[in-house]
């Protein structure tokens, strides 16, 4: 018995938005501040949401664009894998979102630094049984790869 597109588009949706939600659960209620790459991973998410929302209104199949978007979604999560890792060189896809003026005194600069939550790509800020919130997602990812296709095949 396989799973209809209704199915796994309703589960993909609560999927995605549990995924948003413990993000910016852990942003703002338990103050971890997320580096640039963390931000960009939740896109594929919203993407994620947005498909299933359409799947479900059009009653469409929209598993090719589903894989898709979980393949950009294990790229991007892959890299910053590897730049906690050590494996790869901060990129400018890593640069804090902190723009400091030409007049900032020091003792603005030091007050800056110390209320700003900063979050650096290459030190992750989170870690559950060993594994990065990024390595995590990575996971995440590929398995929803491997549903998305073997629901492809049935």
């Amino acid at each position: 018995m396989g799973v209809n597109q209704k199915t796994l588009s309703i589960f993909l949706l609560i999927l995605s938005m549990a995924s948003l939600i413990f993000a910016y659960f852990v942003e703002y209620f338990m103050n971890i501040a997320p580096c640039p790459l963390c931000i960009y991973q939740r896109f594929p998410y919203l993407i994620f949401i947005i498909l299933s929302l359409i799947s479900l209104y059009r009653n469409t199949n929209n598993s090719c664009y589903y894989i898709a978007v979980a393949i950009c979604a294990i790229l991007l999560s892959g890299y910053h894998t590897g730049v906690e890792r050590g494996v790869f060189e901060l990129s400018r896809f890593c640069a804090p979102q902190v723009t400091i003026a030409d007049n900032t005194s020091v003792i603005d600069f030091t007050n800056m630094l110390y209320n700003s939550h900063i979050g650096m790509c290459n030190k992750p800020a989170l870690v559950v049984f060993g594994l990065s919130m990024t390595e995590w997602n990575l996971l995440f990812n590929i398995t929803l790869v491997a549903i998305f296709i073997k629901f492809r095949r049935n």
